[in-house]
């Protein structure tokens, strides 16, 4: 009895150590691709197990590429699960295969040698990437101006206690905030309650080299009215092209067909866009599109329009003028004709 218990010991012992081993070796063997993370400049490979081994050596390919292989051992790739989907700025291409049953391949293709090559972390396999500093790309900024009408002791239109001048600059502050946001660049012919010439105006557009030529105004309704005319709406003005040179005789003018073609494509974008903006909440007129050879528009390199945002003289249209939240709707609607002019989204 005593020499059978022994042996049925050594036996249980032999038996647990086997099955040990074997499913030791049973779990490498199926040591399976759980997740992948590209995270700066690391590549990061999670399994089910413990990583046993990497071997890890290089091959050169063309064009100068270096092919970083390292082969897995006991790791099993699933369907589906890929690594080419990943970008990064020192490698041409990522690759992963089943190489053969023993062993996971992952290849990375770069033009940079780097030495740190990878690390093993437990269950994690952190595949080291070149450090490249990304090239900075700038951003096209079209320069926008934007013009408030009128300021300081030209107070423009006024009815009882709405000023034209204090419209304007109040609009012409909002737009610049939100074309800066959206990545323009913007100068503002006044930025505050002060006066500048038509000339002054003009000049300072055409030196900061104006993209376009935005000038912003308010509209009112003449003393002697006439009947069939509605004094309320927006309405925008472009160049109109011939001139008489008396006025503005020791200024150069700037008029061309493109000018004039280009100014008319902002002219509309923009009105179209004010008016679907505004009329999610009002009833607006549409008061179409004008040529008229203001100064602004004649005076300035670059396509110019002049928006009257509407009449301060109507009893309703002239309170929402001096609010803030119509103001915004304004302001929005140029911006996004601004965007559609530019082909920006």
């Amino acid at each position: 009895m005593g020499r059978t218990t022994v042996l049925n010991k050594k036996t249980i012992v032999i038996i647990l150590l086997f099955s040990f081993f074997t499913s030791t070796l049973f779990a490498k063997k199926e040591n399976y691709l759980k997740s992948t993370h590209l995270i700066k400049n690391q590549l990061k490979l999670t399994f089910k197990y413990k990583i046993d081994h990497v071997k890890f050596f290089t091959l050169k390919g063309r064009k100068g590429i270096i092919k970083y292989v390292y082969d897995i051992k006991y790791a099993i790739l699933p369907k589906r699960k890929s690594i080419a989907k990943y970008k990064h700025a020192g490698v041409s291409a990522f690759r992963m295969g089943q190489f053969s049953k023993q062993y996971l391949r992952v290849v990375i293709e770069s033009k940079y040698a780097y030495h740190k090559t990878y690390s093993i972390r437990g269950k994690t396999l952190v595949l080291n990437l070149p450090k490249i500093k990304a090239k900075k790309i700038k951003k096209y900024s079209p320069v926008v101006i934007v013009d408030a009408g009128h300021g300081g002791y030209d107070i423009g239109a006024s009815y009882g206690k709405i000023i034209e001048k204090k419209i304007t600059i109040a609009l012409a502050l909002k737009l610049k905030k939100e074309l800066i946001r959206r990545g323009y660049t913007v100068f503002m012919t006044r930025k505050a309650d002060e006066h500048r010439s038509l000339g002054e105006r003009t000049d300072y557009a055409n030196a900061k080299k104006g993209k376009i030529f935005i000038s912003l105004h308010t509209n009112a309704a003449p003393r002697r009215k006439h009947r069939k005319y509605v004094y309320k709406g927006i309405e925008i003005f472009y160049l109109k092209g011939k001139t008489r040179r008396a006025r503005y005789s020791n200024r150069k003018l700037y008029i061309s067909n493109w000018k004039k073609k280009k100014s008319f494509e902002l002219a509309r974008v923009i009105k179209d866009k004010m008016l679907k903006s505004v009329r999610k909440k009002y009833i607006v007129l549409d008061k179409g599109l004008k040529q008229n050879n203001f100064w602004v528009l004649r005076g300035t390199r670059m396509p110019s329009i002049l928006i009257e945002n509407g009449y301060i003289t109507d009893k309703y249209e002239g309170r929402r003028l001096t609010t803030n939240y119509y103001q915004n709707l304004l302001v929005n609607g140029i911006v996004k004709g601004v965007d559609a002019y530019f082909n920006r989204k």
